[in-house]
């Protein structure tokens, strides 16, 4: 016998968590375990059947964690503090002694924490908590209807499967149904709640600004940043572009108004067309294959400086197309060369003297004296990076180690420092093939910066970074871990492609082979007989009776009774239509088998009869007596 009880509990407890799983990546630690904590004690007092706290305190301690809401609201990130009030209210709705409204706010809750979590992001695990949580609140409500009839209520258990597969079938139906809107109803590339920011921070390692060692622990991340689809091989040591940073205070490296006319792009020598799935930044830039020279599928504006931006800041993840020119460098008409040599005012003497040092001839030689003396004297690390007031002057005269910000910004400043305009890009080194998937995966850790310098009217690009995160990646050997990896974000992947992505463009497509495939079925039966198409509905009716008759299966009680007449049947003596019971238990003519089925039919009336439930305890005694005949 299984109690409802439990099962209403325990079911109200996992429906919480799945809300709790839904949305923990995207709330604050303490929120957290705060939610945790009170789980937890709502639990041991539901064990226990006590009431810790009175529900007129519980309610005022909502309703001052909604009035908190006031003061943390950003319009810059409205929705992560509303799923974090959220979040604390289910805790305390643990806390209560539960009713049926109770239960009911546990799974009203839980379902808009889900929600919540759509509007952050919509990946693979949304649509895996939307089906559990969908399939657990449906059974959840239907128990719960029996709760609130009897709390006290049990169910034998192969009663209780039979109705929990009968719930589970409503929701089971409403999927394909749900499926067919999906294909049928038109959507827009633009998302309906884009206008609503998901939060003040992008998820990758890239930034629209470079403060120096800022993204240090972004930069040990495995977390995709961006994916790439080409029909072409790429290098493995590619550049995305991301961002060109050309003003720099002393810490943190800015962008502003670019002061160049570029060269307009007469001929692609290099193209290569690539399909990107970028994650949220928080930015508006988009990246693409160094050097980028359009970009579609997406409203955006290009700059001189070949830095492509969208129309709104990137919040969720957005799909978009790229031409990129490999090798080609930025051809300037003019620049402003006072603006491209910007300096904090007031350098140390030390840095003076050390840019004076590595002057060259040339401008060409003084960038490759700068690039060379960087590389050979200072070692790139991600550890114990400089936080000190000065931290470019700490990296290059004192700890010596660093990561690319500071090979790029000492790199910028010394050329600068020598005249020779300069500026920083920000974006990503290397590519990571995933085979299974078949195309290029951009972890966060393979956030880079590199300088571009201008000789003669051309940026060039220069790396003075001695190593970086991809060079690091690529001597590791692959371990199970990482094609494990590699396996399941070829799923996030196919599923961002096929279902996230599933446009207009291809609902057509899978329309218009939908109807090829009804013609064929038209055809096909056309040519049957007629006959055939009663024998498919008799054949369909009879199916429906069955599942008509299972549905209203009998009652415990009943199939106890049934099960006595059928073991009677066994021993030759067969219930007449209008025969009692111990009537028939009377006309038994051997005599240890009449006093055993008298004895069933005895205990047996006692409770039918008078409308008694068959509690468990003596459904097991009826049973045990049934059995022993």
């Amino acid at each position: 016998m299984i109690s409802i009880k439990s099962v209403v509990f325990f079911i109200s407890y996992f429906i919480g968590i799945v809300g709790f799983l839904s949305v923990v990546r995207f709330v604050s630690l303490p929120v957290s375990l705060i939610f945790l904590l009170l789980f937890i004690f709502g639990v041991v007092n539901d064990r226990k059947d006590r009431e810790i706290l009175p529900r007129w305190l519980l309610n005022a301690v909502s309703l001052a964690v909604v009035l908190s809401l006031v003061f943390r609201f950003s319009l810059e990130d409205p929705v992560v503090p509303v799923v974090e009030t959220l979040l604390i209210l289910l805790g305390i709705k643990f806390l209560e002694r539960k009713e049926f409204r109770d239960f009911m706010q546990i799974y009203t809750i839980s379902v808009f924490l889900l929600a919540g979590s759509a509007l952050l992001t919509i990946d693979i695990s949304f649509m895996l908590f939307f089906t559990v949580m969908f399939f657990s609140v449906v059974v959840a409500v239907v128990l719960l209807t029996y709760y609130s009839q009897d709390k006290n209520l049990y169910i034998e258990k192969n009663t209780f499967k039979k109705l929990v597969s009968r719930v589970l079938f409503i929701p089971a139906l409403a999927l394909p149904f749900t499926a067919f809107l999906f294909v049928v109803l038109p959507r827009t590339q633009q998302p309906i709640f884009s206008f609503i920011p998901a939060g003040g921070k992008g998820a990758t390692g890239f930034s629209d600004n470079v403060s120096i060692g800022d993204v240090s622990q972004i930069q040990e991340t495995e977390t995709v940043a961006l994916r790439i689809k080409t029909d072409r091989q790429i290098p493995d040591d590619v550049y995305i572009r991301g961002v060109v940073l050309n003003f720099f205070d002393g810490k943190v490296w800015y962008r502003r108004i670019p002061a160049e006319t570029a060269e307009a792009i007469q001929q692609i020598k290099n193209p290569v067309k690539q399909e990107v799935i970028l994650e949220p930044t928080g930015s508006r830039y988009l990246l693409g294959l160094d050097l980028p020279v359009a970009v579609e599928r997406i409203k955006s504006q290009k700059q001189e400086d070949a830095v492509f931006t969208a129309n709104r800041r990137i919040f969720s993840r957005i799909k978009y197309t790229v031409v990129s020119d490999l090798g080609r460098e930025i051809k300037s008409l003019y620049i402003d060369r006072e603006f491209y040599t910007q300096i904090p005012p007031s350098l140390d003497e030390r840095l003076w003297k050390l840019a004076e040092s590595l002057k060259g001839e040339s401008p060409e030689a003084t960038v490759e004296n700068v690039v060379k003396y960087l590389k050979d004297n200072y070692r790139y690390s991600l550890k114990n990076l400089s936080v000190s007031e000065d931290p470019l002057m700490d990296f290059l005269f004192e700890h010596r180690q660093g990561n690319c910000e500071y090979f790029a910004s000492a790199a910028a400043v010394l050329l600068r420092m020598n005249n020779i305009p300069t500026r920083l890009v920000a974006g990503f080194k290397g590519v990571r093939y995933n085979q299974i998937g078949d195309y290029y995966m951009v972890p966060q850790k393979f956030a880079h910066t590199w300088i571009e310098v201008n000789i003669d009217g051309v940026w060039k690009r220069y790396d003075p970074t001695g190593s970086s995160s991809y060079e690091l990646a690529s001597r590791q050997e692959t371990g199970f871990m990482e094609r494990l990896s590699l396996f399941m974000d070829t799923i996030e992947y196919i599923y961002i492609t096929s279902i996230i992505d599933f446009n207009l463009q291809k609902q057509v497509s899978a329309v218009k082979k939908a109807g090829s495939i009804l013609n064929q079925v038209k055809e096909f039966f056309t040519g049957l007989k007629v006959y055939l198409l009663y024998v498919v509905g008799f054949a369909a009716s009879l199916i429906i009776v069955i599942l008509l008759v299972k549905f209203f299966s009998a009652s415990p009680e009943k199939r106890l009774l049934k099960k006595f007449l059928k073991k009677m049947e066994k021993y030759g003596y067969k219930k007449r239509e209008n025969e009692g019971l111990e009537e028939f238990a009377g006309r038994i003519n051997d005599n240890q088998l009449r006093d055993k089925a008298f004895m069933f039919v005895r205990e047996f009336e006692s409770y039918y009869y008078r409308d008694k439930k068959i509690d468990r305890k003596t459904y097991r005694k009826l049973l045990t007596v049934l059995n022993n005949i």
